[in-house]
């Protein structure tokens, strides 16, 4: 099966993004998320068995919500009140892959299925959107993706998201990955 590049909604295909509008980054952000799921078929339906994320996200060490308009507000509040986070950028940071949302159910674990999951989404983004870093967040007590993500090459770049109303977000790893 071969992958396409990113590919927006008016169909235009995206090969880079070099941008300085903000708006544009964070629609083009919003439209970019691919959800892969692998499921076992059983005689009433799907069982999903493992899911992985692939987006495009800045590269500002935020943790993303699922709902991209309330990413676009907390980012517009930090850029009018810059003294509410440390470690912000100053400008409009660049959109970089980013892997989430990565879960394997628990009688699946242990298989294989969350570090093929990592491999699948790291050559969409390298092989066929052209990027060469991917980048995730980790909960520093989750031992298990901790280390996952570690053995797979994953190294915490030290930023964290740290506005005051992100009740210990700034625990939160955030990880980068050099794709080729």
């Amino acid at each position: 099966m071969a992958l396409s590049p990113l590919v927006l909604p008016d169909g235009s295909v995206v090969k880079s993004i070099k941008t300085n509008d903000q708006s544009t980054l964070e629609e083009i952000a919003a439209q970019s998320s691919l959800i892969l799921v692998l499921a076992t078929a059983t005689p009433v339906g799907l069982n999903a068995v493992a899911s992985v994320e692939l987006r495009l996200q800045p590269t500002d060490a935020k943790i993303p919500f699922s709902q991209p308009w309330l990413d676009n507000a907390e980012r517009k509040i930090v850029r009018f009140f810059p003294f509410t986070s440390r470690n912000s950028d100053s400008g409009n940071p660049p959109l970089r892959p980013y892997l989430c949302n990565l879960c394997v159910s628990e009688k699946c674990r242990g298989m294989g299925i969350g570090r093929t999951l990592c491999r699948i989404v790291e050559s969409i983004a390298s092989q066929h959107w052209g990027y060469n870093h991917i980048y995730l967040h980790v909960d520093p007590d989750n031992a298990a993706a901790r280390t996952l993500y570690e053995k797979e090459g994953y190294k915490d770049v030290g930023k964290r998201w740290n506005v005051m109303w992100a009740g210990g977000s700034d625990r939160i790893g955030y990880y980068v990955k050099k794709l080729r």
